[in-house]
């Protein structure tokens, strides 16, 4: 809209006048600005990092053949998570798996504050190596890790087995020791003498392996000499002799007939 205005000095001026902004789209103005602001403000937490957890790293573990193992799992919390995590299993054919708290009760989850542990215990059905998979998760959250398991053996035999001794008398047995999927370290060897149709040890005859420890390397072999002694008044009619190889927790076993003459 233009008017025309008296400048006092004898001349007419044109005026332009511009239109009033509207209230209306100066609040729409207002709130797309705060809009705006509050979105800057807003959009580092929404896409920023959310609450989370971790599995600890699981070590490899050792199992003897036929035996179990156990190793502790460590779930813990990032950004203040909070809420019950589920621990699940996943293992191949030939090893069992449970999951259990402290005290060896079944549990698989966990209500988590900063961190929180669970029991998994490992036993194996085959000599070989495995991956067990363990999976943590809570709602959409999900998080896996691979656990190695190396399960091993000792093998043992005697030769000649079954023995014949003459009461009062010695013999000597040869013990062969294999390693089986890379069992190594220092082995010690002990032994018990049972007498016939007893449940109790037999104190007049003896067995003295020689020597009574050898070191076995991953794969390898080693030979061990057994005496068995038989006591001149030991009325058995047979003896059990009992040998065990022991390297630190792990303990084996083999049983040898002794028939007494």
């Amino acid at each position: 809209m233009r008017e025309l205005a008296y400048d006092g000095i004898g001349k007419w001026i044109r005026l332009n006048w511009k239109r009033p902004v509207p209230l209306w789209l100066f609040l729409i103005g207002m709130l797309a600005t705060a809009s705006a602001i509050t979105g800057v403000i807003l959009l580092p937490s929404v896409l920023g990092p959310k609450p989370d957890f971790t599995i600890s790293s699981l070590q490899p573990i050792y199992v003897q053949g036929s035996h179990f193992n156990t190793t502790l799992i460590t779930i813990q919390a990032i950004r203040d998570f909070t809420g019950i995590v589920t621990v699940t299993t996943s293992s191949p054919t030939g090893l069992t798996t449970s999951l259990r708290d402290s005290y060896g009760n079944p549990k698989d989850q966990i209500l988590l504050g900063k961190s929180g542990n669970i029991t998994l215990s490992v036993g194996d059905q085959t000599i070989g190596n495995f991956v067990v998979i363990v999976t943590a998760s809570s709602g959409a959250i999900r998080h896996t890790q691979s656990l190695q398991v190396i399960a091993q053996d000792l093998i043992m035999s005697a030769s000649p087995s079954p023995l014949a001794i003459t009461r009062g008398s010695s013999r000597t047995a040869e013990l062969d020791l294999s390693s089986v999927n890379g069992f190594s370290g220092n082995v010690s060897f002990s032994t018990r003498v049972y007498g016939s149709a007893s449940a109790y040890l037999d104190t007049l005859s003896s067995a003295s392996p020689n020597p009574t420890s050898i070191i076995l390397s991953p794969g390898g072999t080693g030979k061990i000499a057994l005496t068995i002694s038989v006591g001149q008044s030991d009325t058995s009619s047979s003896l059990n002799v009992q040998v065990f190889a022991l390297r630190q927790l792990w303990q084996f076993e083999l049983d040898i007939q002794v028939t007494v003459t």
